[in-house]
């Protein structure tokens, strides 16, 4: 493995840049650096490195993923996120696709299929709302439409703040008139049919944020991003930060775990290195963090940094995304002998996702939504690593504050009481999983559940959040969510800067590089071609 625990020594050197976090918005920018012969070191504080792209292991080899469950555009080797992969990557991360069906929700006990392509998915809608054709091609040339303002918003988010506030009014205007609004007033003005409307968002915990408080943005990117279908990681999400990790060592950069950064060392506003728990300073030319806007500004950064006080305002204003519980399910027969599906499930109560989610709040047992993934049915390389083994999982909304009382506790030291809430909540999803596919029950040999208080020990993230700030229309709006910063050479990289999901961190780490080397890499990597070896 080409990453390593971090050695004091690790210290000597001067970096042209020192990344905190090895989520794929690190990764992606510090491969970028490195392919540029600039020096960079990765700094992660947990055991493994990848950020939400790692994968985790139990006993009888099962393996899991715990955020990458599918990615869209990449079965395509022209589409802009494909070719950002390949260049990160030198080509080595190849995908397996999902098939003609790749989401199934269930709403109020009825199926509905997504296809992978637009002409299918029209008709299929159509095919359950024949009265509701014109309201259909309507939505989906909405959001075709707002497709052609998101280049011109995202670029704004290169610039720095005086040139954005000269010319970035401009560049965001388009974008604004559908961010400003919720997904719900967008779909309501389409239709009255709010079975329709909940069919639509029905992949809406792809962004943790039901209809009616969501930004329609976030909304139509997604819609977007799957518009053709999903793929996964062949070998596994792990895959993605591996062959990224590789193309960093291979060109001279540096990648260590168990490097927690204590505080970012500012000098007359400017970054200028980093100090770790235990104490070493790590100094370099620039600074990145990938820690997440909430983490970096209320904790990495020092209060001498200058940093305005409208943004820590502004953050307390926005909330952290929605926190989740997720089952990890490991099975003793294999994906093919059990029948089970590539395709993802929404699994829905009833059509009203925000009143299920408050039901929900007072019967943690009785979850209004689970999502589940097939990830080793996905993947072509597990019957052969994996024999005779297959794994799930089943992810499902929580509340924070369920755990609140044992947030000060340790890690696999919570008390009988936390163990018996944790139990409650594995029967609630497993039961979910039995329900949808029965054929798994009286296969279960591993089973476990995680919950906030993993997410915040693992990810560091205060709330367990899994999508950094909440989509929601004022998210939008924050314009100090850029990669530049009020301090000089101290950049942000990661979902905040971009949007949720592994496609707005890898866009980000891009953006972020781009800030670094002051050079055009977007075209770098559309000219970039696959060595032959790796096809």
């Amino acid at each position: 493995m080409s990453y390593s625990k971090y050695k004091p020594e690790m210290s000597e050197d001067y970096y042209d840049a020192i990344f905190i976090g090895s989520g794929p918005g690190s990764l992606c920018a510090a491969a970028i650096l490195a392919k540029e012969n600039k020096k960079v070191i990765v700094l992660e504080r947990h055991y493994v490195p990848g950020g939400f792209s790692h994968t985790f292991k139990r006993k009888n080899g099962f393996e899991w993923d715990v955020g990458v469950h599918y990615v869209g555009r990449v079965n395509s080797d022209e589409a802009m996120i494909r070719k950002t992969f390949d260049y990160v990557t030198d080509g080595k991360l190849k995908w397996d696709n999902m098939g003609e069906i790749y989401d199934v929700a269930i709403i109020d006990g009825v199926e509905y299929k997504f296809y992978d392509t637009l002409e299918a998915q029209i008709d299929n809608l159509i095919g359950h709302f024949p009265d509701e054709e014109d309201a259909i091609r309507r939505y989906f040339a909405l959001v075709k439409k707002f497709d052609a303002s998101v280049v011109m918003y995202f670029g704004d988010k290169a610039l720095n703040y005086w040139l954005s506030g000269l010319i970035g009014w401009f560049l965001k205007r388009k974008f604004y008139k559908y961010s400003d609004r919720t997904t719900y007033d967008v779909l309501r003005e389409l239709t009255s049919n709010e079975t329709l409307i909940a069919v639509l968002c029905a992949q809406c915990g792809n962004y943790g944020l039901t209809p009616k408080f969501s930004s329609f943005a976030i909304h139509a990117l997604i819609v977007d991003h799957y518009k053709f279908g999903g793929n996964y990681p062949r070998g596994g999400a792990a895959s993605i930060y591996r062959d990224m990790i590789d193309v960093i060592v291979k060109n001279g950069g540096k990648v260590a775990i168990r490097a927690e950064v204590k505080e970012v060392i500012v000098e007359n506003r400017r970054a200028k290195g980093v100090e770790l728990v235990n104490g070493d300073k790590i100094m370099g030319k620039a600074v990145v963090s990938n820690a997440g806007a909430k983490n970096t500004f209320n904790k990495l950064l020092p209060k001498h940094a200058g940093i305005p006080e409208y943004i820590y305002q502004e953050l307390k204003e926005i909330s952290a995304s929605t926190s989740h519980i997720c089952l990890y399910v490991g099975l003793n027969k294999s994906d093919e002998e059990l029948k089970l599906p590539k395709w993802n499930y929404w699994v829905y109560k009833g059509e009203d996702y925000e009143k299920g989610y408050q039901e929900y709040l007072e019967d943690p047992q009785n979850p209004p939504l689970a999502y589940i993934s097939f990830s080793s049915a996905k993947d072509s390389e597990w019957p052969a690593s994996h024999p005779g083994k297959s794994t799930i999982q089943v992810l499902g909304i929580a509340s924070y504050d369920w755990f609140a009382k044992w947030e000060d506790s340790k890690w696999m030291k919570r008390g009988d009481d936390y163990e018996a809430f944790k139990e409650k909540l594995k029967e609630g999803l497993l039961q979910k999983l039995y329900e949808i596919v029965p054929q798994t029950k009286g296969h279960v040999e591993v089973c476990e559940i995680s919950t906030p208080l993993s997410t915040k020990h693992f990810a560091n993230y205060s709330r367990g959040e899994i999508y950094g700030l909440e989509h929601t229309p004022k998210r939008f709006r924050v314009n100090w969510l850029r990669t530049k910063t009020h301090i000089k050479k101290f950049y942000l990289t990661g979902q905040d800067v971009i949007t949720v999901g592994v496609g707005g961190a890898l866009f980000s780490g891009v953006i972020t590089s781009m800030a670094l080397l002051k050079k055009d890499v977007f075209r770098r990597i559309l000219n970039y071609e696959v060595p032959a070896e790796t096809e």
